[in-house]
């Protein structure tokens, strides 16, 4: 007897009050600002979203004489150092509010020095509005990932600092580069198949990710080398569904491997997915094919009258030629990644597996890390 709805769990909506969507939807920034009581804002931001992109100068704008401060140097895989200077920024300007622009590891850094602060001092954390130009959704998750002194990966998950309101205005993504919006569009995609193959499956969150699936997979390819918002915006749609569910159902392999490779590789976390993503699905076939025949299914793979070894074969090949054909990098060698990193990689990850209840997936230990990453060195 099937058991699926009527098991017993326990779920926790997160993420954020309200999320404005479509194009020109930015345009609603000063309505929310009124709607959180913000009076002095802190503008933060990465070099190459201030140097590459009108968004900043438009957020500014709407901000108006509200702007408290400008913080632009938000740097990938937010580093501690970066986490530290924006605390420090939040203390100088005496901001009562964030709006953040970029892609995840603005909002990571902002997210865990606004969680700092707050513990510095005893208030409640600052009240943050993100503005993604890209499609890692971190922006939805009270998770926040920073690469502490030591070179690996740390988690900080606060559900104090989940931001108060996304925008995703998919006009404020088409100055992102190519490489860098579809990597993480693959990166949605990972969020939603660890979803669907999680340990803590949970039917909401699958009907969620399985449409992220269809939305990234039709869609993603459109945006390539293109402006047209319509096809961006549903993709921005589909990160959002892809994450939604991560407090119930929670990650798995591809997602902590890739936090580690990217922080001693120092390899985009979107390319980290693109690399070990196929790998993954592969290697969890036979412990996932139910979850793995929802979404070969979702793909577009024919499952009628098929063995399901066969269905999840052709999902997982699906998903390699969706990353070939969008001119992504595919191997740890291509991204540049180096194999004497390999050994301190397997070690972090096996930290990382035991600090959150992964060890299960690798019963070899880093042997089973090492298998997976030599596979997709090239």
């Amino acid at each position: 007897m099937n058991t699926i709805y009527s098991q017993a769990r326990s779920f926790r909506t997160i993420g954020p009050d309200r999320v404005e969507s479509g194009a020109g939807s930015i345009d609603r920034l000063p309505k929310r600002l009124d709607a959180i009581g913000a009076t002095r804002v802190l503008v933060a931001t990465s070099k190459s979203v201030l140097a590459n992109t009108p968004n900043v100068q438009r957020v500014e704008a709407l901000v108006g004489d509200r702007l408290a401060g400008l913080f632009a140097a938000c740097r990938e895989h937010s580093p501690e150092e970066d986490v530290d200077h924006v605390v420090a920024a939040l203390e100088t300007s005496d901001a009562d509010a964030v709006v953040s622009i970029g892609g995840s590891s603005v909002f990571d850094t902002v997210k865990v020095a606004t969680s700092r602060f707050a513990d510095r001092t005893g208030d409640a954390p600052i009240p943050q509005i993100a503005i993604p130009t890209t499609l890692s959704a971190g922006e939805f998750s009270p998770g926040a990932g920073y690469t502490a002194a030591n070179g690996e990966k740390a988690l900080v998950i606060d559900y104090r600092v989940s931001p108060a309101c996304v925008i995703l205005d998919p006009a404020a993504t088409v100055d992102t580069p190519d490489a860098l919006w579809l990597g993480t569009g693959i990166k949605a995609l990972d969020h939603a198949l660890e979803a669907v193959w999680s340990r803590r499956p949970h039917p909401y969150v699958d009907a969620l990710a399985l449409e992220a699936v269809r939305l990234l997979f039709h869609n993603l390819p459109l945006t390539r080398r293109g402006t047209d918002l319509e096809p961006r915006a549903a993709c921005q749609l589909g990160a959002w569904m892809s994450i939604a569910g991560v407090g119930a159902s929670g990650m798995r392999l591809s997602h902590f491997l890739g936090h580690q490779i990217g922080a001693r590789m120092h390899i985009p976390h979107g390319v980290t997915s693109c690399i070990l993503l196929p790998a993954v699905m592969r290697y969890l076939r036979d412990d996932t094919l139910d979850a793995q025949v929802r979404i070969a299914a979702a793909m577009g793979v024919e499952t009628s009258g098929r063995k399901r070894e066969a269905v999840a074969d052709e999902g997982a090949d699906r998903l390699a030629a969706l990353i070939a054909g969008l001119g992504l990098p595919a191997t740890l060698s291509a991204a540049g990644g180096k194999p004497e990193d390999i050994d301190a990689v397997a070690s972090a990850s096996m930290r990382a597996a035991a600090s959150l209840g992964l060890t299960d997936d690798l019963p070899n230990g880093a042997d089973s890390v090492r298998a997976i990453l030599l596979s997709v060195y090239e």
